[in-house]
């Protein structure tokens, strides 16, 4: 029975780790901005639980394809009106020179 309960609090603590997706719409609603670029930014969907940046580093890596006048290390929220929708993937070639792919996140109002 403890094995069970375990399990089952591994799973439940895993699930509010990340951000939870259904059908692309990712309830998140804050985000960590590593670096700003043109269009957008690469950066981390905080998970809820998240204090501070270091908290933030361990949610989802992904680029953010709106522009909020992001800059590099800034830290922020959507408004609730608004929602992150995963669509499609964005492929950059990070400084080793290896190319990687990562989720590309839009911002939709849900009106």
């Amino acid at each position: 029975m403890k094995k069970i309960l375990l399990i089952m609090l591994c799973l439940f603590l895993s699930s509010a780790c990340f951000a939870q997706t259904e059908h692309g719409i990712i309830t998140n609603k804050r985000g960590l901005v590593l670096q700003a670029l043109d269009n957008g930014a690469l950066g981390y969907i905080c998970p809820k639980w998240a204090l501070d940046n270091d908290d933030c580093s361990s949610g989802q890596f992904v680029y953010f394809n709106f522009n909020l006048d992001f800059v590099d290390n800034q830290r922020f929220s959507i408004p609730k009106n608004y929602y992150f929708y995963a669509d499609g993937v964005y492929k950059y070639v990070n400084r080793e020179n290896i190319s990687k792919t990562v989720r590309k996140i839009e911002l939709y109002s849900k009106d």
